[in-house]
């Protein structure tokens, strides 16, 4: 059994840079995956999709999608729904047992914004966040934007030699004791190496940290 307690998801669309949240249903051995975007169409795809499951953590897979239209919408708020075969278990990543270290660094965000069903132009929008703690997993950041579950970010950083653009995804929220935001958000799309290269950093700021005590 591949999936064990999973509510969530993110595909990774097979063309573009496109990663797209997806609630997840399980029904005996089918999964269904619900998408909110109105912008799809009857179509079979082989994709890679994490998986969020509370029980054996993020399972990351390449799997096989038959999108059709929702039966169910409108009374259903997914005008779009997808049959999934997952066709290889790729590797499964227990993120809770990531280490973290507390920081204060104030960087520029990018927040992503599907593109509109008008015009199918994208936009942008840029805001000022505090990266409170710091995981190869994900970060904690405070910001006075309002952010929503599943909304997509990316900021630039230099962890090591190179500058490096990282992708995340809001998975929780909450309102912090200063008035602003406080989000959880989780890394999508890192190579092993670039993983490697955070959780690097993440030791030599623990490090740091513990000679200036």
């Amino acid at each position: 059994m591949v999936l064990r307690d999973c509510k969530k998801g993110m595909v990774h669309w097979p063309e573009g840079d496109r990663n797209i949240p997806v609630l997840v249903e399980k029904n005996d051995e089918e999964i269904i995956l619900y998408f909110k975007g109105y912008k799809f169409e009857d179509r079979r795809f082989i994709s890679e999709i994490d998986f969020y499951d509370l029980q054996k953590g993020m399972i990351v897979t390449l799997s096989e999608v038959l999108m059709r239209k929702n039966p169910a919408f409108p009374e259903s708020p997914y005008p779009w729904i997808g049959v999934c075969e997952v066709q290889e278990v790729l590797r499964i990543v227990q993120r809770q047992n990531d280490v973290r270290v507390s920081v204060a660094m104030e960087l520029p965000f990018v927040k992503e914004i599907e593109p509109d069903a008008e015009d199918g132009e994208s936009e942008e929008l840029h805001f000022f966040g505090v990266i409170r703690n710091l995981s190869a997993g994900g970060i904690f950041m405070e910001s006075s934007e309002p952010l929503k579950e599943d909304d997509i970010v990316r900021f630039r950083y230099r962890f090591d030699k190179e500058d490096r653009e990282l992708k995340l995804v809001v998975v929780w929220m909450k309102a912090a004791e200063n008035g602003n935001f406080g989000y959880g958000l989780r890394f999508l799309r890192m190579s092993l190496g670039m993983e490697s290269e955070v959780r690097n950093h993440v030791f030599k700021l623990i490090s740091e940290n513990a000679k200036k005590k």
